[in-house]
This record gives C-alpha cells, structure tokens and sequence, in this order.
C-alpha cells in the first residue's frame, strides 16, 4: 500500500520525505535491475503492439536531459538560437507580447548567419488576440519584414470555430472550442519537447516540464510535424506597413470553408504519418538504451494516436497482474479535469499506486482573475473533490492520493507520466509533451507527446529527481483540505463547471 511505503505522506509541508521509496539505487542487488530491464522491455512490447503507424526511436540516453528551472529552459533557448546554424523550429501556443529580448536574440542570430532559416508556429486565436498591448503577431511582424527569406510564421486556426459560432464567441473565450497546443523548439539537431509557452511567466515562475534530446531523428520528426501543420496554416504576411493573414494557394481557409478544410488537413496528416511509420530503428549496441515513441492527439482531425496508446499504457500499469510488489504511476497536469475514461482507470485501480499531481487555486493561472474567469480554479477544486470522493467509493483511498502545488509566488503548468517498476525507485518510463489528459486534449486540440521508455540508469536518475523537484513544492489532499473556508464553491459553479468542463 501507499501507506506502508510512506510514498505520499509529508513530515513537513512542501518537503518530499525520505523513505524507502528515496534510497540508493546501487545498493540494490542486481536481480532487481534486471527486473526493472525486464520491465522495461514490456513496455516497449506495449507500445510495438499498438502500431501501425508508430514510429520508434531509439537514442542513447545520456543524450536526454531533463530541464528542471524555467530561467533554465529559457536560458537554454537562448543559447540555441545563437549557436544553431541551419535552423531554428518554434511551435507553441503563443509569444508572450513583452518577449522582445527572445526576439532580439532571433533577430542577431539571422542577421549573422544568411543561410539560417526560422520557422515558428503559433495558434491564431492566441497569437493574434491583443490585449492592447500587442500580440504575438506584432512582435513578429519586424522579424518577418526584416528577414522574409528566412523566416516563416506560421498560425493555425482550428476548424471548429466558422461560421456564426465565429462571429458570436468573445475574444478569449472563443480559444476553449480548439487550439494548436503542441509545444516543440528544435534546433538544427537538438530537440527540447516541453508543455511551456514562450513568455516571461513561462520563463521565472510557472513551473511546467523540459527534456532536451540531441540527436538528429527525433528532431527531424518534429520539424517536419511543425511544417506540416504549418502547411494548412494561415501565415503571416506583410502588408507594407502592417500585417495580415492569408492561406496558402490551394490550401481551403479553415473558417470559410471549414469542411472542405478538415479534409485538407486530415489527408495531410495522415500522409505524414505513413511516412514516419516506416521508421522502426532497433539498437545500433548496449548504449542505445532509450525508445521513444512520438504520438499526436488531433481530434478535429480525427487522429487519435496519444488517447489510444495512454489509455492502453494506463490500462496494463494500473490493471496488470501484480509481480513481485506494486508498481508506482505518477500523472500530473496543471489542470485537474482528467477525461472519464482516464478518471475511471485510474479510480478503479488494481495493480499499482497512484499519486496525481496538479495545480492548488493558488497555482491556478485564473487566481484572482477578473471577471467569471476568477471561479475557474473553484470550478477545479470542485472536480478534483469528486474524484476524491469517488476513490474513496471505490476502496482506493490509500493506493491513490492527489497533491497539490502550492509554491509561493508560482504557478503549476506540468503534465506528463512516470512508471515506476515494482520494488523500484527510478522511473523506466514517462512522458514529456503538451497534453493534459483532459477533454479539450483528446477533441479539442492539437497535441504533440513523446512517451520514452528507458533502461539508462543515469536518465532514470534524473527524471527521479525531475519528479521529486516537482514534488517539493506539493503537499497532501485530505478531507481536511476540502472543508477549509476558502475551498467552498458556490453552488451555481458545479453546474456551470459541468457545461464548460469539455473547454476547460
């Protein structure tokens, strides 16, 4: 059990403990290596058998590293850009409008080096709205004017929102029918998948997740994933003294032609997919220890790799027949709205512990906000208490425990999946990408993740001590957290969180 493990409890608030679960891997003997490999191993069978149209990748791991700090991650992105020599991708939901120093660095590093090229990705909801402040698109517009052979912008609008659903729904919130969520920054051939955006919160004091790849195959899968999303984009181009949007020839617009564009776009896609299926690497020798199977959850367009292959992973690690002890799964996201059918495997869990990870109302990006945004992290709090509430019915009130992120002056914006083996401290297995496992992730949105499976006891390490820096700014949920005075929710939020839950 949890309990006995000490797994979830806390001697201090916001302090992981020390227990058995944290103990020195090397004085393991090796018989349980050797199980964490031979676990390892089907897992990878997992994900073989849910092909077709799977890639896998296999890389050395101690060519991967996770990014703990979001001053690291943006330090990091800096020194890319001014290093890369070939070219730079940028995919995510927007640029924060004050980030004219990341501009800046894009802009010398174009300047110094002609035959660079820039391609960035945006959601055109996000990236055009302006706040009276400037948008993404105006702070890329000099960039694009300045060097129009080498960069590309490009901005995808998804089709469910044409028409007079178009024309009705406010600014900001016309962005919960469907986004370009997918978080990729790839430099000539190093890879940093994440679940951050590219503004100034995102950089300081809103912890999310970074794992950086280098090696050349994995980074060439996103960029042409990114251009071929780009290629039914609208993109952005200069008017002279301004700018504006436009689709490229042949390509249907997604507002005015919203069927015509589904098509388009999903034939696309699915073209890209049969061609990267084809890659099946297999390990050159021992050191390529790390798999890495790439999945993409597009719902308007009918791809639906991630939801099948994570419900299928979650299935086998929580319902699995027990072996020698528990394994241990860790599922985090930002936003406690789990999808039903990721609820209920996990509620009715049998065969591993459970510890959810999210966002405290305090952590919540809509704390304090104005307007009736300001009831959404109540509306959170309300669905996380029913989950609560439903492990419990099912007898899982100690194999499942939810924590909280509650760093003072931070908010909590990671999501992602670790598998631990049973008798283990090292996870062999997690997921690094934009998904959170919610609703709008498996229907609404664009999505890109990267599940990896590894046996490299260095990686291991390392996205141990991801999880545990996660887990420092975290404390327990009890039933004492629900009855505190400013955990109460109004009773016309449960069923306003019911009609929105799907946007949430």
């Amino acid at each position: 059990m949890l309990a006995s493990l000490s797994l979830m409890s806390r001697v201090a608030p916001r302090v992981v403990p020390s227990s058995p679960f944290i103990r020195s891997f090397s004085n393991l003997p090796s018989k349980h290596e050797q199980a964490d490999h031979d676990y390892a191993s089907r897992m990878q069978q997992l994900f073989d058998d849910n092909r077709p149209s799977l890639p896998r990748f296999v890389i050395q791991g101690q060519c991967v590293k996770p990014i703990l700090k979001p001053s690291r991650f943006y330090g990091e992105m800096k020194e890319h850009i001014q290093q890369a020599q070939k070219s730079i991708t940028l995919a995510a939901l927007y640029l924060g409008h004050t980030e004219s120093d990341l501009v800046e660095t894009l802009s010398e590093a174009l300047r110094s080096r002609p035959q660079l090229k820039v391609n960035l990705l945006l959601d055109s909801l996000r990236g055009t709205r302006d706040s009276g402040k400037g948008s993404s698109a105006s702070l890329l517009y000099p960039l694009l004017k300045a060097y129009p052979k080498q960069v590309r912008v490009s901005m995808y609008h998804t089709p469910d929102l044409s028409g007079v659903l178009k024309k009705i729904m406010p600014s900001r919130f016309n962005e919960g029918i469907g986004l370009m969520h997918m978080k990729v920054y790839a430099f000539d051939d190093t890879l940093i998948m994440s679940g951050a955006n590219m503004s100034h919160d995102y950089f300081s004091n809103r912890q999310d997740r970074y794992i950086k790849f280098q090696n050349k195959d994995i980074t060439e899968y996103y960029c042409d994933l990114v251009n071929t999303v780009s290629s039914f984009s609208y993109s952005l181009q200069d008017k002279g003294s301004t700018f504006y949007l436009d689709m490229e020839a042949g390509v249907p617009d997604p507002v005015k032609q919203s069927i015509h564009f589904k098509n388009y776009a999903t034939k696309s896609m699915r073209s890209f997919m049969k061609k990267w299926s084809n890659v099946q690497q297999s390990p050159k020798d021992a050191s390529f220890d790390t798999t890495l199977y790439p999945l993409l959850q597009m719902g308007p367009l009918g791809i639906r790799q991630d939801e099948r292959v994570t419900l299928s992973v979650l299935d086998h690690v929580l319902h699995a027949a027990k072996q020698e002890g528990t394994s241990k799964a860790f599922i985090t996201s930002g936003y406690f709205n789990f999808e039903r059918r990721y609820s209920n495997t996990i509620i009715n869990s049998k065969a591993a512990d459970v510890c959810l990870i999210a966002a405290s109302p305090e952590a919540n990006g809509f704390f304090n906000s104005a307007g009736i945004s300001q009831y959404i992290p109540p509306a959170y709090t309300l669905i996380e208490k029913r989950f609560f509430d439903a492990a419990k019915a099912a007898g899982n009130a100690e194999r499942i425990k939810i924590e909280e992120y509650n760093r003072r002056g931070w908010t909590y914006h990671a999501k992602g999946l670790w598998v631990y083996p049973p008798q283990s401290e090292h996870p062999i297995m997690t997921t690094i990408g934009s998904p959170n496992f919610g609703y709008r992730s498996l229907v609404r949105d664009l999505e890109a993740q990267l599940f990896m499976v590894t046996k490299n006891l260095g990686l291991r390490k390392n996205l141990h001590e991801e999880l545990c820096n996660l887990r420092r700014g975290s404390t327990q949920v009890t039933e004492e957290t629900f009855k505190a005075a400013d955990r109460q929710v109004p009773l016309w939020v449960g069923g306003a969180s019911e009609a929105i839950k799907t946007m949430m």
